[in-house]
């Protein structure tokens, strides 16, 4: 019975975080084929393959972080329900228990682990769809590199773009730009691998937000951000990168909106 309960729950989970990530990677699938379909001389069939794969697991890579954002938000939702309970027993603060902080911690550091991989998984297409000659591993250092070896039309100037964007708008300073902050690539690089190399990180309680103007919502945050809209500031730059560079890769305004067939003609 428990496992039943278990699996329709995993199931509802992905059907709710399906309803926002398919959207966005139709279109980068659509905008990839139209630019390959467009420009049949730039890639022998092996690096076709590759590009292609490649942008498969960075899709794959999105859907499971936003399997987590869901998760996140579901349990800060949860919490923030228990409001009228406190209202009602005139308190001050909803309090996490352990419980709760074991999973909260357990979503959040899937978090962190699938959104960086993301971001690494999306640094490794760009080289290849740029021809950079990289391969292997990537790191901020190496991608950057590998940029610079971009010599040739038309892959020089996307080369400099993406770098440009990339040093100011996910590894850039501390500044916000729209929904996310300009250096959201550090802190997720940083803080995936405090989680890899210590048992957990240590969370802080100083959010100042409070419910109905009353009940301070005590959950767990970074810099003064609880974890659910730290998580969700990131998903924003992830969602930037497609929204940003895919323009610079094929060619292509980004189109808002729901996606259908057809979109670029």
């Amino acid at each position: 019975m428990e496992y039943s309960t278990i699996s329709r729950g995993l199931q509802t989970l992905l059907r709710n975080a399906r309803r926002y990530a398919d959207i966005p990677l139709q279109k980068l699938q659509t905008m990839q084929e139209i630019y390959l379909e467009s420009n049949p001389d730039l890639y022998n069939l092996s690096e076709l393959h590759q590009i292609r794969y490649y942008l498969r697991a960075v899709a794959f890579k999105f859907h499971l972080a936003n399997l987590s954002l869901e998760q996140l938000w579901s349990l800060s939702d949860t919490k923030r329900s228990e409001l009228f309970c406190a209202l009602e027993n005139s308190l001050d603060r909803l309090d996490v228990s352990d419980d709760e902080l074991l999973l909260i911690s357990f979503v959040f550091e899937g978090f962190l682990f699938q959104a960086r991989s993301f971001l690494d998984f999306f640094m490794l297409y760009v080289c290849l769809f740029l021809k950079t000659g990289h391969h292997g591993s990537i790191s901020t250092g190496k991608f950057s590199d590998a940029l610079s070896k971009a010599n040739e039309a038309p892959f020089a100037e996307k080369a400099d773009r993406v770098r440009d964007y990339f040093d100011n708008k996910v590894f850039g300073s501390p500044s916000w730009t729209g929904l996310n902050p300009d250096n959201w690539g550090s802190l997720l690089k940083s803080l995936r691998d405090k989680v890899a190399h210590r048992d957990r990180l240590r969370p802080s309680y100083d959010s100042d937000e409070t419910l109905v103007g009353k009940v301070l919502f005590d959950w767990p945050t970074l810099r003064n951000i609880t974890y659910d809209r730290f998580c969700q500031y990131t998903q924003n730059g992830m969602f930037a990168l497609f929204t940003d560079i895919s323009p610079v890769l094929y060619e292509l305004e980004w189109k808002a909106g729901p996606y259908k067939p057809g979109l670029w003609q």
